[in-house]
């Protein structure tokens, strides 16, 4: 009998996953989505940061990387952050060590179709634990529903680590619902654990709504007795979930607090007032859709939830309930200040990241009104029923099939012949398909005599659910992309490793000038280079690096532009590009296909002795990274000679020249332009420095953007930037470091920057430098020649063996300071939280320079220098982890002895109980009012004089 129990149930439970598996596996083939056809899923991020970043978590799970730690983008890269932020923890990811590593990008079908299939078999769960007497088609039509809701098709595709935390969802509400009602914790503590290792971001929102369904429940229910054993049974549980998560945790916000992602400098009330009084939407965009689409799918459950609810006294406690919940998931959608909040304070793109809340609730209460109403319908003939199972005649079940049929392949013929529909079109489309069926329910609902009629309706949704799951499956035609949005950057570097059979190293680092492979290559690659799109950078890495001339944009952290010289510094020895390379710089080493692989003319050793002196420049340890465009310490043409000077150890020694001729003016209607003429002495590369005075120094919110064409000698400069290789137009979002003019030698040259805005000119300054290859050569052959080091690295550690050979007497100048020989610099940034270093076994403090090196004192002779990383956190945390894995066993194990009655409870610990409850429902309660009040009634009050501000503005402008 248990044997045919456990058949039937495995059975019963994969019928949802099948269905969702089988619908999946027929648009793949539709569209061609690979493995049923070339086309690829994945867009956004997906394709440019979760790839990558799953290339890294493959290298970790065959032993070549270290899960908290990246040595080939940005320098050197903590990624304690993307571990949790990218859900690389998640069972799921199991299924990559399995696939072969080119296929990462197009293995992201495959992780989908397991994550949904998962997600429907966990709803059912749910609803089979939740709802006992809920019929079972129903249970199979939601959970599908759920694995199909809004969030899933318009987010599955372009950031899959999301839909991790979308499969294991309901198995969180199953194990809060056994605490909230039995007491019972372990099961709640250990998903709670699990969905803050998998994802700190969606779980703490995951914990928010928790939160407040638990005080909604309390107040609804308004059994105060009860309140004090609840509340303290959610805050242990909540509690032990967490410690034991903490081993990723605390990691995660030790480099959160230092990054680039950290927190404004506005003070939290201006901060607040700032997101209360923002509109939802300010023009049909992407945004608006993913707004619109969260409720897609869901026309029956609105129509039958609030008919249902109709019904009920609004007094009652189910109707205080269900109202409670309904305005906690969809204020974020009409309130972007209730949205803000949600997201606590800020977003950027994916308008509801939390969205997949609103499919589960309105899905619950669908199907609590279903399991009550359906047995009314059978019981109670007093009154007209909303719902009935009765059956179709055979003529309806066939004329539903061929309809179904025929509007689903239809819909699919003529989507796949539709050219680019644009957003307007998506808007239209994502909100009619709601209106219609929302409509055909009410109307289906009004007509009949008995209510809704289960099968139809599961009929209706078939459709209506293929409708949205085909359209936004892979990339949608209702999108307008941008190049970095949707391209084949991890397929070109694939091609370009394998094809030129470009060699992995940390240390020996590579660029991309053209940025023709994006920004995270380097992972793809295996090989170390300034290009990060992938992590929390610490918070001044951009502007350190741009200082030194390279682009910055949003979060990217970009390898176009900079200069001969630092591409030397850091130790570039080779580039990839598609365009073709100044043979002053750069030899041709081979080309297959597209790309082209070169040698550097000038390098640099990857350790380099220099003058201490430098660390006196005022930007060692952190110092002020903003100051060097416009301030105190000067700009990029002076950085580069406090460098040099340092190397060769002349405080008069100059690299660049610096031109300051005045330029020429000319001025038409559309058009100024200004001409400078130099005279190039020697062999100089030459480059431009376009600042437009922003003081974010990122072309996107520049008024300058792409409004400058700089001409040399009559011929446009070319600005490679995403999408477009001969662009001439700059700053570019991803090219607005410095640009490169060109190699001169003895030679006249005219240099004219042309700007299309001409009223902004005066914003305008431009720096023009020309690096003396000759002095930078022999400054190369000096170092190669007289340098004496290896460099090992493995997944978390580098040692450099460096020969130094001054003697005791020579180790201090005359003027006091440590002679040159004695202090080197790597191309490593430092930063002490994270790393140790020592020399010959012995720990010794490294310093910080210039934000993007790590210097050390040498002793004489040999030199062992070893250094470490090691994560901030993770030791405090892995040891709360354990301390809470031991108090949690030990907490159930004696639990279930005293249960058992082989133990006498304590009487300490009902004293213990009893206080701590108290405290828990004040404390608890608490936070459910000011949560209620400042998270929602105020910015829902605000959002709607900011919503009609916004309309008014609109029919303005029209």
């Amino acid at each position: 009998m248990k044997k045919n129990r456990l058949g039937s149930l495995i059975k019963e439970f994969s019928i949802p996953g099948l269905i969702t598996l089988i619908t999946l596996l027929v648009v793949f083939l539709l569209k061609g989505i690979w493995p049923l056809g070339q086309n690829r899923i994945d867009f956004f991020d997906n394709m440019q940061q979760v790839a990558p970043l799953y290339a890294h978590l493959w290298d970790f799970m065959h032993g070549k990387a270290s899960i908290w730690f990246d040595w080939y983008t940005g320098y050197g890269t903590n990624v304690s952050m993307s571990i949790s932020a990218f859900s690389m923890l998640s069972p799921f990811n199991i299924l990559l060590y399995f696939c072969p590593r080119d296929y990462i990008l197009e293995f992201i079908s495959i992780l989908t179709l397991v994550k949904l299939t998962f997600a429907s078999v966990a709803m059912y769960g749910y609803l089979y634990v939740s709802f006992k007497n809920l019929d079972r088609k129903a249970k199979v039509a939601l959970s599908v529903l759920y694995s199909f809701g809004g969030y899933v098709i318009v987010y599955a595709s372009c950031f899959t680590p999301w839909m991790d935390i979308v499969a294991i969802f309901p198995l969180l509400m199953m194990a809060y619902d056994r605490l909230f009602y039995t007491g019972k914790k372990l099961f709640y503590t250990i998903m709670v654990a699990i969905m803050f290792i998998i994802n700190y971001y969606l779980g703490a929102m995951s914990l928010i709504y928790i939160l407040l369904v638990g005080g909604i429940r309390m107040f609804a229910t308004g059994d105060r007795k009860a309140w004090k054993k609840k509340t303290l049974n959610t805050g242990l549980g909540t509690a032990g979930g967490l410690a034991l998560s903490c081993f990723v945790l605390i990691p995660v916000f030790m480099q959160l607090s230092t990054s680039q992602r950290g927190g404004s400098s506005e003070s939290l009330i201006s901060q607040y007032l700032g997101w209360i009084v923002k509109p939802v939407a300010t023009s049909i965009s992407l945004g608006i859709i993913e707004r619109s689409i969260m409720i897609f799918g869901l026309s029956f459950c609105f129509v039958f939830v609030i008919a249902a609810m109709i019904r009920e006294k609004k007094n009652s406690k189910s109707f205080k309930e269900s109202l409670g919940m309904l305005i906690l998931v969809l204020a974020p959608v009409v309130s972007e200040g209730v949205n803000l909040m949600w997201h606590f304070g800020s977003y950027n793109g994916y308008t509801l990241r939390n969205g997949f809340i609103i499919a589960f609730t309105m899905i619950i209460l669908t199907a609590k009104y279903l399991e009550i109403h359906m047995q009314d319908s059978y019981e109670n003939a007093s009154r007209k029923p909303l719902i009935n199972d009765d059956k179709l005649s055979n003529k309806e079940r066939i004329i539903s099939c061929f309809l179904i049929a025929f509007v689903c392949i239809g819909f699919a013929l003529l989507y796949n012949k539709a050219g680019s529909l644009g957003e307007m079109a998506g808007f239209i489309f994502v909100n009619a398909v709601f209106v219609i069926f929302l409509l055909i329910y009410i109307f289906m609902l009004i007509k009949s005599k008995k209510g809704l009629n289960l099968k139809r309706v599961i009929s209706f949704m078939i459709v209506e659910v293929f409708l949205g799951v085909y359209a936004f499956t892979g990339p949608p035609k209702f999108y307008s992309y941008a190049a970095y949005q949707y391209g084949d950057y991890v397929q070109l570097a694939v091609e370009a490793a394998n094809n030129l059979e470009i060699e992995e190293s940390a240390t020996d680092r590579i660029v991309n000038p053209d940025i023709s492979l994006n920004a995270n290559y380097p992972l793809i690659l295996r090989r170390g280079a300034t290009s990060s799109f992938t992590a929390a950078l610490l918070e001044n890495t951009q502007d350190y690096s741009r200082n030194f001339g390279y682009s910055k944009y949003f979060l990217w952290l970009l390898d176009s532009g900079g200069t001969v010289f630092t591409n030397a510094l850091f130790h570039v020895t080779e580039a990839v590009n598609q365009l073709d390379l100044d043979n002053y710089l750069y030899t041709l080493e081979r080309q297959e296909g597209d790309f082209k692989l070169y040698s550097c003319n000038y390098t640099l050793p990857f350790a380099m002795t220099i003058n201490k002196s430098i660390l006196d420049e005022g930007l060692a340890n952190y110092g002020d990274a903003t100051n060097w465009d416009r301030g105190a310490h000067g700009d990029w043409i002076d950085l580069h000679n406090i460098f040099y000077s340092a190397m060769v150890n002349d405080s008069e020694a100059t690299l660049v020249k610096r031109y300051e001729d005045e330029a020429e003016i000319s001025k038409t209607d559309t058009v100024l332009s200004a001409s400078y003429s130099y005279y190039i002495n020697g062999t100089q590369a030459l480059y431009i420095g376009l600042d437009t005075n922003n003081d974010d120094n990122d072309a996107n919110s520049s008024m300058l953007y792409e409004d400058l064409t700089v001409y040399v000698n009559g011929e446009a400069v070319n600005a490679s930037t995403l999408g477009d290789l001969e662009n001439v137009s700059t700053p570019d979002n991803y090219n607005n470091g410095l640009l490169y003019l060109g190699t001169f030698a003895d030679e006249d040259v005219e240099i004219v920057v042309e700007c299309k805005d001409i009223d902004n000119y005066e914003r305008l300054i431009t720096t023009v430098g020309g690096v003396d290859l000759g002095k930078l050569g022999e400054l190369c052959d000096s170092y190669n020649n007289n340098t004496e080091y290896e460099v090992s690295y493995d997944n978390s550690s580098l040692t450099l063996t460096y020969n130094n050979y001054f003697t005791e007497s020579e180790s201090d100048d005359s003027d006091g300071s440590v002679s040159s020989d004695c202090y080197i610099i790597m191309p490593v940034i430092y930063n002490s939280d994270n790393w140790s270093v020592t020399i010959n076994g012995k720990s010794v403090e490294a310093d910080n320079v210039f934000g993007l090196f790590t210097g050390v004192n040498l002793e004489e002779g040999n030199n062992t220098i070893t250094l470490e990383f090691k994560a901030k956190g993770t030791t405090p945390g892995l040891l709360i982890s354990i301390i809470a894995l031991i108090i949690i066993v030990a907490g159930s194990l004696y639990g279930y002895f005293t249960k058992k009655g082989k133990l006498k409870r304590v009487a300490l610990f009902g004293v213990c109980e009893k206080i701590l409850s108290r405290i828990a429902v004040w404390v608890y309660g608490a936070i459910f009012v000011l949560m209620t009040i400042f998270m929602f009634a105020i910015p829902i009050v605000t959002s709607v004089f900011a919503n009609l501000i916004q309309i008014f503005k609109g029919l303005m402008n029209l």
